[in-house]
């Protein structure tokens, strides 16, 4: 991890952390998919904070819930998951020694299985046709990635913090996919989120609901067809105005 020191702060001194044997990481990419995806699922399966991550180069962040600050990588549990997000963008610096603290620290904790949520960019034109991708970190995971619709990549490159946890997985013979949903690089993907849920739900079998999502999504469209009509609105007026001559009294 050379020069920057992580430390975990677990915040349950009351009681043991409930039993986990799978580790969901979300963190901020293209569309922020994977942090809203992340969210829905603390949301859907009651999901309580455990503990959080600390470090002296983190940038000075903290974010406010009911007016409670807390720190921006936090991790939750329950119902058999640890789930890991962040609420900042991890500098590209920081992501080796962040990943490494994050699977040690869940290994520790009885982690066996590691699933990572994220994004890759979309063609905005493609709007029917986008896929959920998928990397691996062992063969075995790949029958079971495959039968769910999700497309392993066969070669390419990865980046951020997805890469690290993919890597230190592998070293400690974890089985674990990154499930990558084609997103919007110009504004939050809510329904991007919804359709990586679903691939989540179909390998976890799990039931999640994801309509909340939907809904997010069609208002934010809504709300981005707006703002679009009115920036070309005054535009064209500004382009209509500047064509007329300047007239002299």
């Amino acid at each position: 991890m050379g020069k920057y020191v992580f430390k975990v702060i677990e915040t349950r001194y009351d009681r043991e952390i409930p039993e986990v044997d799978v580790l969901v990481a979300g963190f901020p990419g293209v569309g922020l998919v994977g942090v809203i995806a992340s969210e829905q699922l603390i949301n859907s399966l009651g999901l309580e904070q455990v503990a959080s991550v600390a470090c002296d180069d983190f940038p000075p962040t903290a974010v406010i819930f009911d007016g409670i600050p807390r720190r921006p990588v936090r991790f939750f549990a329950g119902q058999g998951f640890l789930l890991v997000k962040a609420d900042m963008v991890i500098p590209s610096r920081l992501a080796d020694g962040l990943a490494k603290t994050i699977i040690d620290w869940a290994v520790d904790k009885g982690v066996t299985e590691v699933i990572i949520l994220d994004s890759i960019p979309s063609d905005e034109n493609k709007e029917d046709e986008k896929h959920i991708w998928g990397v691996i970190s062992r063969h075995e995971v790949r029958e079971q990635a495959e039968n769910l619709g999700i497309e392993v990549i066969k070669r390419g490159a990865i980046s951020g913090i997805t890469s690290p946890l993919l890597l230190y997985a592998h070293e400690k013979k974890l089985e674990a996919v990154a499930m990558l949903a084609e997103g919007k690089t110009n504004m939050p993907d809510p329904r991007a989120s919804a359709m990586l849920l679903d691939k989540f739900s179909g390998y976890m079998e799990l039931d999640i609901d994801t309509s909340v999502l939907i809904e997010s999504a069609k208002e934010l469209e809504e709300q981005y067809a707006r703002l679009v009509n009115q920036t070309k609105q005054a535009q064209a007026e500004l382009d209509d105005r500047s064509a007329q001559p300047p007239l002299y009294g």
